[in-house]
């Protein structure tokens, strides 16, 4: 276990880093990062025990997507239901987020059509309960 101080870990894991870096790149991919998608971002920050200022930083330098395939089977399910959640946040998804969550998806070891499967299961409102064993159910043919 890490140790906390004053809240937040003292080391992050890579694995948040990472998702927290993806999930800025495709907030961004449209050219236009808006509220919604930078509050759904911090949500996830928070639940990790990322502040503010480790948020501003992943989003000032980006980093490149290293192997994800290295991710634990959760993580990975986890990651790319927050990268379609995120796509559906403003209510469109456009071709390009579409692309780029498929894109993840194969860097997740997913088949590229697990993106097509899992945009019913995700809902675009970050306040509504996820039921993960569900999602993991019905996903899991796709890994």
């Amino acid at each position: 276990m890490m140790k906390m101080k004053h809240g937040y870990y003292l080391v992050k894991p890579a694995a948040v880093r990472t998702q927290l870096n993806i999930l800025i790149e495709l907030a961004r991919i449209d050219g236009h990062y808006d509220l919604e998608e930078r509050e759904l971002i911090e949500k996830i920050a928070r639940r990790y025990y990322v502040s503010r200022q480790e948020l501003d930083d992943i989003e000032r330098n980006p980093e490149p997507i290293g192997d994800l395939r290295l991710l634990k089977k959760d993580q990975k399910i986890e990651l790319l239901y927050n990268v379609i959640r995120l796509t559906k946040i403003d209510r469109r998804i456009l071709p390009n987020e579409v692309l780029f969550s498929q894109t993840i998806a194969s860097k997740l070891g997913f088949r590229r059509s697990a993106v097509q499967a899992m945009i019913p299961l995700v809902s675009e409102h970050p306040s509504e309960y996820i039921n993960y064993a569900s999602i993991r159910r019905k996903i899991a043919p796709y890994l």
